[in-house]
């Protein structure tokens, strides 16, 4: 018996595989299905442009079920059209959706003729066990976790227990070819990692509040270096992207697993941690050089948005002044920090967005080696904030199909939240914005094409005009470069 498992690609056209990101949503929940013994295959459509006929391949043999997962957004309309393959080929194989959009809308999600099943939450439990049931026959009621229509009406069968991080096995990585995940930076190959869940914030912007109900979880530092052995012992991959939302969220258990990396002598490379800023200005000139001795390479830092009243409508009780304390702080260090950001917010103001822009000239400015980000606000629903997009006029989307207009690259039409020249600005300077910051069009950490230096360079003077006049007249750069799917595409 074999399952198939599906990882769609956030972007169309010939860029559609660019920046490929290794598929731990589908990882994690296979990987004990693995175990059971069934033959698991996975396709990765951000990994490979032909994935269409790697998929009717996998299903020349009628598949126990077939699995997708995505977020909200694009991802959505990519998914779909993997599983209405599916069904033109065996219309009786259950499709199985999981990940964040279905955990959170999962009467919606079940509306749609293409979903038979959502696994909610999270999968290491749920999936093996529902397709253990699948293969015996035996009543999906039994299955905790697990969402579906019975006769016209929607059961869930209850939320499940968190996993215990800790028990779980290192995951099957030769399900997919990991050398295609690699990502060269600083002159290493990293591939991605995650040693914890959730988080205690209660950013009303974010999902994971409703996912995880405000608990973080996490692997202790022997477990988290084991697994890394693991990793560097089978595939000779010494570089990490950590992809935990706040690895700093305990400092005892960050210090615990820099030191044990330290200890073994692992000889790593870390480029990216997420940490907080005002968790950062907790830390001491010990924790700052442990940093270093452990060879991180990167923090990554949700600034969100230059504007504090802003910052207090995202309840992330941060404040630029500690941001750009943060910054300060953290320059002695080889250590590059990522500041991320947020435009297009509801409510937010022309002088809100300036606000932003102004942040990030300052922390690029009073720091060489800092580097921002820029992306757009993208409604999740059963947050906070997507409660008052609606009060602001944002009209909710009643099918499925319709949440894929929401992304972090392009302003929908229907941004209602977000007021009409905010909207405009936002629109024709998100490309400007990536060469803010004198020197930043160039990645510092990582191989850039020599042509897209030498245009790049070309270009600087303009996007700096626009950026300190907030110019958004005659946008025809960005106009000319989305056209052509170099930047923004996200369908």
């Amino acid at each position: 018996m074999n399952v198939v498992l599906f990882n769609p690609a956030p972007r169309s056209g010939w860029q559609a595989q660019r920046r490929v990101e290794m598929p731990l949503g589908l990882l994690c929940p296979a990987s004990p299905v693995d175990r059971l013994g069934f033959k698991v295959r996975i396709i990765d459509e951000y990994d490979n442009q032909h994935w269409k006929r790697q998929l009717l391949d996998a299903i020349t043999e009628k598949p126990l079920c077939f699995g997708v997962t995505c977020m909200t957004g694009p991802q959505i309309l990519h998914a779909l059209a993997a599983c209405r393959i599916v069904r033109q080929h065996h219309p009786d194989v259950p499709i199985v959706w999981g990940g964040i959009h279905a955990s959170l809308q999962p009467q919606q999600t079940l509306e749609n003729s293409c979903v038979d099943l959502i696994v909610v939450g999270e999968g290491e439990a749920t999936f093996p066990e529902l397709v253990q049931a699948l293969a015996e026959g035996t009543p999906l009621e039994r299955v905790a976790g697990l969402a579906f229509m019975k006769d016209g009406q929607y059961h869930f069968t209850g939320p499940r227990d968190f996993i215990d991080l800790d028990k779980q096995p290192s995951l099957a990585y030769h399900l997919i070819d990991i050398n295609h995940y690699r990502r060269t930076l600083f002159g290493i190959d990293h591939i991605s990692f995650n040693s914890s869940r959730g988080c205690t914030f209660r950013c009303s912007f974010c999902y994971d509040p409703v996912m995880h109900g405000r608990k973080w979880r996490a692997m202790q530092p022997q477990t988290v270096v084991g697994h890394l052995k693991r990793i560097i012992q089978d595939y000779g991959i010494r570089g990490f992207l950590f992809t935990d939302d706040h690895f700093f969220l305990d400092l005892n258990r960050a210090r615990g697993i820099l030191e044990e990396i330290i200890r073994a002598d692992l000889n790593i490379s870390i480029s990216k941690l997420h940490i907080r800023a005002d968790t950062l200005l907790k830390m001491d000139d010990e924790d700052l050089k442990l940093l270093v001795r452990a060879n991180v390479r990167r923090l990554s830092m949700g600034v969100e948005s230059g504007s504090n009243r802003i910052q207090e409508l995202l309840r992330k009780d941060l404040t630029a002044e500690q941001v750009i304390a943060a910054n300060n702080k953290i320059k002695p260090y080889p250590i590059v920090p990522v500041f991320l950001f947020m435009m297009g917010l509801p409510t937010e103001t022309p002088e809100d967005f300036r606000q932003s822009v102004n942040l990030a000239i300052r922390l690029t400015e009073d720091n060489p080696q800092a580097v921002k980000n820029f992306n757009i606000y993208s409604p999740y629903p059963g947050t906070e904030l997507y409660g008052l997009a609606v009060k602001l006029g944002l009209k909710e989307p009643q099918r499925l199909e319709d949440w894929a207009s929401f992304n972090w690259r392009n302003t929908p039409a229907g941004s209602v939240w977000v007021p009409p020249q905010t909207r405009k600005l936002v629109a024709n300077l998100d490309f400007p914005l990536m060469f803010l910051g004198k020197g930043h069009f160039v990645t510092p950490y990582k191989k850039t094409n020599p042509l897209v230096v030498a245009l790049s360079r070309m270009y600087y003077p303009l996007a700096c005009y626009r950026l300190k006049h907030m110019n958004a007249r005659w946008p025809i750069e960005s106009k000319l470069v989305k056209a052509l799917g170099l930047f923004g595409r996200q369908d």
